[in-house]
């Protein structure tokens, strides 16, 4: 006679598990996908109500706010935080074409003594190329910032072909060239960047629309 098949002693576990998974399915999945989206029904009429976001303003202002942190720094700042030392080391490629102590005479370059708030092609003795001479006005630490970063391309023409891409290292040597006077010309102010205030959150929540 064939034995009878063994009865599975967790067949009454594993029903009433599927059952209890049925049921969540049916009624919670509804009202986890109206908490998602913001539906369900409306307060007097039927509608649905709308989804509001708490704070959206917060987050443009956070935005703001790290955007301005990651913007370069101004030239005030960096000179401002400029090693005069390390300039005069990164100024000694200048000295194969400029003298840079006062009085020296002019070489290729003109002397670099004083230059800082001196008019432009205005060192005395020294034949500058028409370009120079039609750019005017004065060397300010702004104007030379951009010369050292690109000479051809700040004043097209120019007998002088340099680069130098970084801002701190521009920043260290016109420090140093800024020193070369009986009277330094003043760097300028430093930019402050006042960050954003952040709005913060009322205690207790948001207050629902129609204030319920």
């Amino acid at each position: 006679m064939a034995d009878k098949p063994s009865k599975d002693p967790m067949l009454s576990n594993k029903i009433a598990g599927a059952i209890l998974a049925a049921l969540l399915l049916v009624f919670g999945l509804p009202q986890l996908t109206a908490a998602l989206i913001g539906g369900g029904e409306g307060h007097g009429g039927g509608e649905a109500e709308e989804l509001h976001l708490a704070y959206c303003c917060v987050e443009l202002e956070t935005e703001t706010a790290a955007a301005a942190e990651e913007a370069p720094p101004d030239l005030g700042t960096l000179l401002a935080n400029a090693s005069v030392a390390g300039g005069e080391r990164k100024a000694a490629s200048c000295k194969s074409c400029h003298t840079l102590d006062e009085g020296g005479a002019s070489m290729a370059g003109p002397n670099l003594w004083g230059v800082v708030g001196r008019q432009v092609a205005g060192a005395d003795g020294f034949n500058y190329t028409s370009a120079l001479v039609a750019a005017g006005g004065a060397w300010t630490y702004d104007r030379l910032d951009q010369y050292l970063k690109n000479s051809q391309d700040y004043i097209p023409g120019t007998a002088m072909v340099q680069r130098f891409a970084k801002d701190e290292q521009r920043a260290e040597i016109l420090a140093y060239l800024g020193s070369l006077s009986a009277n330094p010309v003043a760097f300028p102010a430093a930019v402050v960047v006042e960050t954003p205030a952040v709005e913060q959150a009322v205690d207790g929540g948001e207050a629902a629309p129609d204030g319920h």
